[in-house]
């Protein structure tokens, strides 16, 4: 399990790649919500050092709009943060708690290593 994400376009902002990997994935054509988590993840000898910019993306209440991308997705759901975080890889499921912990506050949560 993953959280809706790809890689930037050639001159495109974070904000603009989330929105756009959203309505790709998922068929949902929702604005962005305000920035919470930015991830850091070191180089190694096989990959780059990598961001990862975590956006709140509001609330669904059920999954009617959703409209898979199964080229790339087998499967969605609506999770409760602590499901949410066992299914994920431990570097997302990080970015993910510090993303919710800041949620409510007008803070955005740095995570390195993840």
């Amino acid at each position: 399990w993953n959280l809706p994400g790809g890689v930037l376009e050639a001159d495109e902002p974070p904000d603009v790649a989330c929105a756009r990997e959203v309505s790709e994935e998922l068929g949902l054509n929702r604005p962005e919500g305000r920035l919470l988590a930015v991830g850091w993840t070191p180089p190694t000898p096989i990959r780059r050092a990598a961001f990862a910019f975590l956006f709140d993306g509001g609330v669904l209440e059920d999954l009617s709009e959703v409209r898979l991308q199964t080229e790339e997705l087998d499967d969605c759901a609506l999770l409760p943060p602590d499901e949410a975080l066992d299914r994920l890889m431990p570097q997302v499921a990080e970015r993910l708690r510090q993303a919710l912990r800041v949620r409510d506050t007008r803070t955005v949560a740095y995570v390195e290593r993840a």
